[in-house]
């Protein structure tokens, strides 16, 4: 979770915008145009073919002065039958080409989708197209990079943390030995396709004078409720899913219970992810109470099928590292073919990574995992303003920037850093989810 309150940002609208005079755009993975565009031209080359053989039967007998033709036109009067076939697999591809390419074309240049708006029928079609991508993570940070993320793709994977004991989520969890379902609601948030009455219902958190529901918010009761009605945690996540229509799917990274336990630098064990970044002590050591849970089985599947996995934005050492320390995640990833990236947070978090540089967030993501896992780093390039700053520097909380030594070690290890401005400004220094989103989708090769 990237160190900001509890408040909510002002909500706006996407700044994505198709751009249709950037030549290159048109072979845009997803857009499925260098196909057509391709049999298109070989339909051409056949039709040429057909047609000299054509021509060649019709005009054979003609003398030309300075070129005798007929004796070619021999060798090819032979091929007569071929010649008529060439000529119709020609059309129809050329026709086919024609048809689907400017499908193609309608469906890139329509305009992006507003949270009130239904999704239009080409407009689907088009996300159905897009990179099959999985993004690991958990708290605030990640429901960013995921609201940018489906304005491109409806083949979006939200693999999400178990181990929050924290608010209302640890308490269902106490109570009615619920698994957590508060990250899994702020990803369905992000992800829906419904209007911003119903995000805002399901993020109602419930006030009152010490009664049972106070401090419970509606999503997180909801999708307990779920669990319970259709007797199983996960059929109550694909549930909740319909009801929000997301564009995609969220899924927990194990449906075990599952804590975390830190051993900190002075040697001392503490048992909780809400307390460990409470204790404010680095961090020696981190492991799941119980080690052996197994991973969710369609978690596995999104990750090997995958053309990207994305690590972040959120918090090191309680929402990124938790998914990958689940047995078999790591095994998936390393057998994937996909791009790996990784996003660095914005700014450190106090009592998880005091002091960290970019280099070292990467340093321990690969301690705890493969010395290759990560081929990519986005880091942010600006820095928040005075005044903001000064305020995450009372919490003590400072800039994640690259410096030349963080360049110099990440590229001895063959690990890329794509500095590019993914902050948004206003009250909060978060990532912008329609900047980050171009990014990432820059680095997916199909």
């Amino acid at each position: 979770m990237e160190p900001t309150t509890q408040e909510q940002e002002p909500k706006k609208k996407s700044s994505r915008r198709w751009d249709s005079s950037v030549h290159w755009r048109w072979l845009y993975p997803g857009i499925r145009l260098k196909r057509w565009i391709a049999l298109f031209v070989f339909s051409a080359v056949v039709i040429g073919v057909g047609l000299t053989g054509s021509l060649g039967h019709i005009f054979g007998n003609f003398e030309i002065k300075l070129i005798d033709v007929r004796p070619l036109a021999k060798q090819i009067q032979s091929l007569r039958f071929i010649d008529f076939l060439l000529l119709t697999l020609g059309l129809v591809g050329t026709v086919l080409a024609f048809r689907r390419g400017l499908y193609s074309v309608i469906t890139f240049l329509l305009p992006p989708r507003e949270r009130e708006s239904t999704v239009s029928p080409l407009d689907r079609l088009r996300l159905k197209r897009g990179p099959r991508l999985v993004a690991m993570g958990g708290g605030t940070g990640l429901p960013m990079l995921l609201s940018g993320l489906k304005e491109y793709t409806a083949n979006l994977s939200a693999i999400v943390t178990m181990a929050d004991d924290g608010g209302s989520s640890g308490r269902l969890r106490r109570e009615y030995q619920a698994l957590p379902p508060g990250d899994l609601r702020n990803c369905l948030i992000a992800m829906a396709d419904t209007g911003p009455l119903m995000s805002e219902l399901f993020q109602h958190r419930f006030k009152g004078q010490g009664g049972g529901i106070e401090g419970h918010s509606f999503g997180n009761l909801f999708i307990t409720a779920m669990a319970e009605v259709t007797g199983d945690f996960y059929a109550g996540i694909k549930a909740a899913s319909r009801v929000l229509a997301v564009s995609g799917q969220v899924l927990p990274v194990t449906v075990d219970p599952v804590s975390l336990e830190a051993e900190m630098a002075d040697g001392t064990l503490v048992a909780g992810e809400s307390r460990i970044g409470q204790s404010r002590k680095p961090i020696k050591r981190l492991r799941l109470v119980p080690p052996n849970v197994h991973p969710a089985p369609e978690t596995r599947e999104a990750i090997a099928q995958a053309d990207a996995i994305i690590l972040g934005p959120g918090s090191l050492y309680t929402s990124i590292l938790p998914n990958l320390l689940v047995p078999g995640i790591m095994d998936e990833i390393a057998a994937s073919r996909a791009v790996k990236i990784y996003v660095c947070n914005l700014m450190t978090q106090p009592g998880e990574t005091d002091r960290m540089t970019v280099f070292d967030h990467v340093q321990t993501l690969l301690e705890y995992t493969r010395p290759d896992l990560i081929q990519y780093v986005l880091v942010n390039t600006e820095a928040p303003g005075k005044e903001l700053q000064a305020r995450y520097q009372e919490m003590g909380a400072v800039p994640v920037m690259a410096t030349e030594a963080d360049l110099e070690q990440l590229d001895r290890r063959n690990i890329a850093v794509i500095r590019a401005r993914l902050a948004t400004g206003g009250d909060f220094f978060r990532h912008d989810p329609a900047h980050l989103a171009k990014v990432v989708l820059k680095l997916v090769v199909i």
